[in-house]
């Protein structure tokens, strides 16, 4: 499609599965899951620190540690992103995208907990809450961590296809704020919104939001809020020929 993507690679759904059955794990969170009443959300949030232990607490089989080692070094970079991604995730009757944790700047000696830390968090309690209303807690659901190479940005954003709201296919909308994207997509800032449409290909509405931080990556790992001030604060993010360029 002629996009940038940054290298990586998915540690798939399977592997979580083997990563269950050969820590013996799936009968214990499946009996643990068994007590749930979703009505009262005591049950919820012990049933979720519970599993969050043993995911977190288990040895990663050999095999699969070393895999992912070697594909994180076949990358050749120092920071990467890990992110969840639910098997049962954006159907058409659920919606996972946003409920499990991603980890962004991570260094190789974390890879490994935010791998598990990735898996876990398809037992928040937001989650667990999740499969119980949408009537899963009986349907069997994996997740797959991304890892990919992670960009320093100064910019970051998302981009809809087709109008999210009004579903005119012949618009794009782009949201673009100053920093990671994570700010965006945990709703932590309000971003600018531009929208485009594509023919004739010209911007149509550009609405500036006034962002007063900023997510960055710290020198040795890890993120920090940091105070944008004014004039750039309340400046358009991207310019006009930059929106164009999508």
């Amino acid at each position: 499609a002629g996009l940038s993507v940054p290298d990586g690679f998915v540690i798939l759904s399977y592997t979580f599965d083997k990563f269950l059955e050969e820590t013996d794990l799936n009968v214990e969170i499946d009996s643990i899951l068994h007590e749930v009443k979703h009505e009262e959300i005591h049950t919820i949030e012990n049933a979720s620190e519970k599993i969050h232990s043993l995911i977190l607490n288990a040895e990663i089989p050999e095999d699969i540690k070393s895999k992912i080692n070697r594909e994180f070094k076949n990358l050749d970079c120092k920071f990467v992103a890990v992110r969840s991604s639910a098997t049962a995730e954006d159907g058409a009757e659920n919606a996972w995208a946003g409920q499990l944790d991603s980890f962004l700047n991570t260094k190789e000696e974390d890879l490994l907990i935010k791998v598990q830390s990735c898996w876990a968090s398809l037992f928040t309690p937001r989650a667990i809450f999740y499969r119980f209303e949408k009537g899963l807690h009986t349907t069997q659901i994996s997740v797959a961590v991304v890892v990919q190479k992670m960009v320093n940005s100064e910019i970051s954003g998302i981009v809809f296809s087709v109008h999210p709201v009004t579903e005119d296919r012949n618009q794009i909308i782009i949201e673009a704020g100053f920093g990671l994207g994570e700010a965006i997509v945990s709703g932590s800032i309000t971003p600018d919104s531009y929208v485009v449409e594509k023919e004739p290909r010209k911007i149509i509405d550009i609405n500036i939001a006034t962002q007063t931080r900023g997510l960055y990556r710290v020198q040795n790992g890890g993120n920090e809020w940091l105070e944008i001030k004014e004039p750039r604060a309340s400046s358009q993010v991207l310019s006009e020929g930059q929106i164009l360029e999508f």
